[in-house]
């Protein structure tokens, strides 16, 4: 993966996505979300921005809380593209772009930090027009790795 490649992330990446997801784990109590995602690319690095928060959509006394929230780069470092996430509790990724195919983006987990439960953890992006499909993958000690969130999002901003 490259600068080419990043360029072509900024172009399909950039905006502000929204819609809803659904979040399931055997560890967790499965629920609805809406979801607010955006990504402001650098114009001057090679860099991209991103915010992403999630609140509760269900009829629990939660529904409209935050969920989620998550924010942090994808940057070319070494002729590597890698994501780099901070989250509200505290925990802290870094991935690598292992694979980028017709409007697809995978990425695996490098590191976790502050989350000694987590083993594994995968991102994909996939980028039409003007819809997004968002899912996270991950292994716990207690479960193996399998899909947690799954968000369907269109573009809330015409390029």
């Amino acid at each position: 993966m490259n600068k080419e490649t990043l360029l072509k992330m900024k172009d399909l990446f950039a905006g502000k996505w929204t819609g809803e997801g659904f979040a399931k784990f055997p560890t967790i109590s499965s629920t609805a979300y809406t979801e607010q995602l955006q990504f402001i690319p650098d114009t001057d690095k090679d860099a991209i921005f991103f915010q992403q928060k999630a609140w509760y959509k269900n009829d629990s006394a939660r529904n409209g809380h935050t969920v989620f929230w998550d924010t942090g780069f994808i940057v070319l470092k070494e002729d590597r593209i890698m994501l780099f996430s901070a989250q509200v509790g505290g925990r802290l990724e870094t991935y690598e772009l292992v694979e980028a195919v017709n409007g697809s983006f995978t990425f695996n987990s490098i590191y976790i930090l502050n989350d000694p439960g987590t083993i594994r953890s995968q991102r994909v992006f996939t980028i039409g027009n003007d819809d997004l499909h968002y899912e996270l993958n991950m292994a716990t000690h207690a479960a193996g790795f399998q899909n947690h969130l799954n968000a369907y999002l269109t573009r809330a901003d015409l390029k």
